[in-house]
C-alpha cells in the first residue's frame, strides 16, 4: 500500500512539511545522526511556513514524546515479558534499552507530530509544490 502525498499519514511518515507535504522538516534525513538530531531549518524551503512558529513552540513536543514513550513501553513491556517471563531484570533492561535505541525516533516523530497537530494543511500549497516539482522534473 504507498501513500498518497496529499494524506496526513505520509506527511508524517516522511517527515515532510504539514502545509504542502513537500518540504523537508529536517536538514538531515537520519534521525540517528545524534549529532544533527535536532537542525531543522526555519521554514519550509517549499511553501516557506515557518518550522518555529513562535517561541518555545516544541515545548509541547515533549508531552507527544512523553505519550510515544510510554506506549513503548507498555509495547515493550509486554513483549519482553512474554518471551523472557515477567521478571523485573529482563523487563528493565530490555526496555531501557529499547528506550535508548527508539529515542532518536520519538523525538524527531514528536516535533513531526507536534507541528502537524498545530499547522493547517492547504491544498493550494500543495497544489503549488505539485506544479513547481512537475516543472523541475521537465
Amino acid at each position: 500500500m504507498s501513500l498518497k502525498k496529499e494524506s496526513h499519514l505520509y506527511a508524517f511518515r516522511f517527515a515532510k512539511c504539514p502545509h504542502c507535504h513537500h518540504g523537508n522538516m529536517f536538514l538531515y534525513k537520519n534521525p540517528y545522526a545524534l549529532a544533527h538530531m535536532s537542525d531543522m531549518p526555519e521554514s519550509c524551503p517549499v511553501c516557506g511556513r515557518s518550522f518555529f512558529p513562535e517561541p518555545g513552540f516544541y515545548w509541547g513536543a515533549m508531552y507527544m514524546s512523553y505519550g510515544l514513550t510510554v506506549f513503548s513501553s507498555i509495547f515493550n513491556v509486554l513483549l519482553i515479558g512474554l518471551i523472557f517471563g515477567f521478571e523485573i531484570e529482563p523487563l528493565i533492561i530490555g526496555n531501557t534499552v529499547l528506550l535508548i535505541l527508539l529515542f532518536p525516533l520519538f523525538f524527531r516523530y514528536a516535533r513531526v507530530l507536534w507541528l502537524q497537530l498545530n499547522t493547517p494543511f492547504s491544498r493550494e500549497a500543495f497544489r503549488e509544490a505539485e506544479e513547481k516539482e512537475e516543472k523541475e522534473e521537465k
